[in-house]
């Protein structure tokens, strides 16, 4: 990982690569047992993180719940954690040991499941995907959580992007999802998106024109916009 986090707890900057120390520090002296320290990441290299502490009690669902909150929700789309083995899926559905694969509901304990596996993958998505790697860090105190509570406790800090036409330093404000879903990724201040190609014609600039540049992995994919309510 690398880049600056943001502490949820001081609200503090932290190198990304001191802040798992950083945070179990807070957490030091607040009791309770059996919670787990959970890092959600994005592909490689890692550009997205976040630590999330996890209830002894959590299932997977409440897991996903956060997940979908603070990174990706935008159409309510189907979303599974996965093993080599075992495929946890919103969907609820349960084939016991049918296929290559199981698919079993997310109402599995979220520390026991990613204690056993180390890591599992998780996509948001299967039509456009939005794909993150699970995996569990250590043990930690439950203190001030709720056994069946998750919670954001630090995540990276803001990204700035640079217009992709004019230059402008940190100022890129929109995603054109034209550009996008012809692989050619465009990041745009809003003076540049005024006079962009895609959003010239007849229909008026909007937002199923553009999307905003916002701090997720799900940035300029399908509807979302950031609504960020877990880190609220």
């Amino acid at each position: 990982m690398a880049g600056d986090g943001v502490c949820a707890i001081c609200k503090e900057t932290v190198a990304a690569k001191k802040m798992r120390a950083h945070v179990l520090g807070h957490l030091e002296g607040r009791g309770g047992e059996g919670a787990g320290l959970v890092r959600v990441t994005d592909g490689s290299p890692i550009v997205y993180w976040m630590y999330v502490r996890v209830g002894k009690k959590a299932s997977l669902d409440d897991l996903d719940t956060l997940i979908r909150d603070t990174w990706v929700e935008c159409c309510q789309h189907l979303s599974a954690f996965t093993s080599k083995t075992v495929s946890y899926d919103s969907s609820g559905f349960d084939d016991g040991d049918a296929g290559e694969l199981k698919s079993k509901p997310m109402k599995a304990n979220a520390v026991k499941v990613l204690s056993r596996e180390g890591s599992l993958g998780y996509e948001y998505d299967f039509g456009t995907p939005t794909s993150l790697a699970v995996k569990m860090v250590c043990a930690c105190p439950g203190g001030g959580l709720d056994e069946d509570g998750v919670e954001v406790v630090a995540r990276n800090a803001d990204i700035p992007h640079d217009c992709g036409v004019c230059g402008a330093k940190g100022e890129a404000a929109e995603v054109c999802r034209a550009c996008l879903w012809m692989d050619r990724a465009c990041l745009l201040c809003k003076k540049c998106a005024e006079k962009h190609e895609h959003g010239k014609g007849e229909e008026p600039v909007d937002e199923t024109s553009f999307l905003p540049v916002v701090n997720s992995p799900r940035m300029g994919m399908c509807g979302y916009t950031g609504d960020d309510k877990a880190w609220k």
